[in-house]
Parts: C-alpha cells; structure tokens; sequence
C-alpha cells in the first residue's frame, strides 16, 4: 500500500465514524434539529475534500486549502467545538468546507468534483443551500468571521 493511500484510509474511517455518529444522533437526540439535513451531508462534504487531495488534476495550491481544511474538520477544538457539542459542531466545518469548495470551482472542473461526490444530492444545489443559511446557522457574523479567518491566514488574502 502506498503512502498516499494509507493517508486515504485513514481519513475514509474518519468519514464512516463520522456518518455512523451523525446517523445515529439524527435518529435520537437530533430529530428535531434545524439544520439536520444540512448536517447530515458533513459526513460527504469531509469525504469529497480527502478525495480531491489525492486527485492529479486539483492543483497543488488547491490541495493546501483543502488540507487545512481537511485539518479543521478531524480537530475537535474550533468555532463551533464538536468536543462540546456533540454533532451539532460540525456546523462550521461543514461551512467551511462547502465555501472552500466553491471557492475551488476556480481551478477545478466541476466534473472532478462531480466524480467524488458521494452523496445522491446534488453537489451544487446542496452547496448553495448551505451557504444560503450559513450566517443564521453560525449565529449572526460567525460564518463572515470563519471566512475572513481563513482568508487572511490560509489564502494569503
């Protein structure tokens, strides 16, 4: 097995732990929550992030956002701390990862993303539903603040 694909696995069982857990609090404690159809794609969004890092045809400067972003999801202390508040923490990651995946749509085809895209939804319109509700979901300023953060320090902007 080759590095790169040893590093795949890893973030693949990341993928499965985190859809077994978000599946299992949607059918208990989240029923009723806002945003749970939002939040059942992070699992999704996580997977197709991991996929374009092994893709020869993302550029390199794309893969390092993508791995930041990637870093963001797995760590558990961020804007909103999934260490504290269980699956609705992955709100901001989620967002993250769909703005930042817009934001490649620059320097890759819409068909390599297509081509990892695991969910049966459709990649574009789940993405703008997302960002659509992003500021209400965060609380007021937060989603402006997560993207001026990762601007300024993983963009260069």
């Amino acid at each position: 097995m080759k590095k790169d694909e040893i590093g795949d696995v890893a973030h693949i069982d990341f993928y499965r732990q985190l859809r077994a857990q978000l599946h299992n609090w949607a059918k208990t404690k989240g029923k009723a929550y806002e945003y749970l159809e939002y939040l059942l794609l992070a699992p999704d969004f996580f997977y197709l992030l991991v996929k374009l890092m092994f893709d020869g045809n993302v550029p390199l400067k794309a893969k390092a956002r993508t791995g930041v972003v990637i870093l963001y999801y797995i760590f558990p202390l961020d804007i909103v701390p999934e260490a504290l508040l269980g699956p609705v923490g992955f709100a901001d990651d989620l967002v993250l990862a769909v703005w930042t995946i817009r934001n490649l749509l620059g320097s890759v085809d819409r068909e390599v993303l297509l081509k990892h895209w695991p969910s049966e939804e459709n990649l574009f319109v789940a993405m703008e539903k997302i960002l659509n509700v992003a500021d209400e979901w965060l609380g007021k300023g937060a989603y402006q603040k997560l993207k001026n953060f990762f601007k300024q320090k993983v963009m260069g902007a």
